[in-house]
C-alpha cells in the first residue's frame, strides 16, 4: 500500500470503522456464544422462527431466505451444537483482544493480529470453495479489505514510533 494512499484523510476514518466492524462481530460471537452455552436450543428456536417469518413473505427472494435458514437449522441439529459455541466463544474473544490492541495502538499486537486475521481469511477461504455462498464471499472480502487497512495503519505506527 503506497504511503499517499495512507495520508488520505479518509484513510484513518475507514480504517476505524473496519476495526470497530469486526469488533462488532466479535461481540455478537462472544453473545451469540454465551446465549448457545446457556440454552442450547436458542438457535433451533430463532431460526425455525425467522425461517417460518420469512417464509410467510411472498416472492421467490423471501421462499429462497427461508429455506436457506431452514437448512442452516437442520446442519446445525444434524452436527452438533458444542463445537460451535466453542467456535464463537473463541472466535469473539480473540476478535475482541484485537480489536481493543488495536484501537489502543499497540504496535507490537499488530503482526500478531494480521497472523491471526489472515488465518481467519485461509479458514474462511476454505470454506468459501467447499460451501460457496454469497454471505461467505461477502465476509472474505471483507476481511481482506480489513487486512489492507491494518497492514497500513501498521505501517504508519511504524514509521511513527
Amino acid at each position: 500500500m503506497s504511503k499517499k494512499i495512507r495520508e488520505q484523510p479518509w484513510f484513518e476514518t475507514v480504517y476505524k470503522i473496519g476495526v470497530g466492524i469486526k469488533g462488532f462481530d466479535g461481540l455478537v460471537e462472544l453473545v451469540t456464544g454465551i446465549a448457545l452455552l446457556l440454552s442450547p436450543s436458542l438457535v433451533h428456536t430463532v431460526l425455525h422462527g425467522v425461517a417460518v417469518e420469512v417464509g410467510e413473505r411472498h416472492g421467490s427472494v423471501f421462499r429462497f431466505i427461508s429455506e436457506y435458514i431452514a437448512r442452516v437449522d437442520t446442519d446445525l441439529a444434524r452436527s452438533g451444537i458444542t463445537f460451535l459455541i466453542v467456535f464463537l466463544i473463541a472466535h469473539g474473544l480473540v476478535k475482541l483482544a484485537l480489536v481493543y490492541c488495536l484501537l489502543k495502538e499497540i504496535v507490537r499486537a499488530y503482526p500478531v493480529a494480521l497472523a491471526i486475521l489472515v488465518a481467519f481469511l485461509i479458514y474462511q477461504a476454505y470454506i468459501l470453495i467447499v460451501q460457496p455462498s454469497i454471505g461467505m464471499a461477502l465476509f472474505t472480502l471483507l476481511d481482506i479489505i480489513i487486512i489492507w487497512l491494518v497492514w497500513g495503519e501498521y505501517q504508519d505506527l511504524k514509521t511513527k514510533k
